[in-house]
């Protein structure tokens, strides 16, 4: 039993409320999570799809053992948590941090509206106009 709570133990790579935690004074933490737990697992949570979703944009994969992805996602989970009680100018920073974090280590995060905004040659046919309805009929 002891060799299996050594292996959970050991496991770095995966993120969790302790890691939350650490990045918050304790009063603050307990202040933004209204002293719930599972605030800030959904957070956490919310944080992982969405920083997920902004690498994979960037043409990268998301690792949680990856320092920036890490770093980005606990920002985000911060972001969702100043969000949450309302702290809005607190929360902007730290979205902004998380994608600075992204954006200079990976490259720019391509939107959903960015999607259709592709820059490349354009591409189509001119053809030569039709006759309007006055020069048919001189015609």
């Amino acid at each position: 039993m002891s060799d299996q709570n050594e292996n959970q133990n050991t496991d770095t790579s995966q993120l969790t409320i302790t890691d939350l935690q650490k990045e918050l004074p304790a009063q603050d933490y307990e202040t933004l999570t209204l002293g719930e737990d599972t605030v800030a697992t959904r957070a956490l949570l919310k944080a992982k799809i969405a920083v997920k979703g902004m690498v994979q944009s960037t043409g990268n994969v998301y690792s949680e053992e990856n320092e920036v992805c890490r770093e980005a996602t606990l920002k985000y989970a911060l972001y969702e948590l100043f969000a949450f009680v309302g702290e809005e100018n607190r929360a902007r920073e730290k979205l902004e941090d998380c994608q600075l974090l992204i954006e200079t280590n990976f490259g720019p995060v391509i939107k959903k509206t960015d999607a259709g905004n592709t820059i490349g040659p354009a591409v189509g046919v001119m053809q030569g106009g039709r006759k309007s309805p006055m020069e048919r009929r001189r015609g």
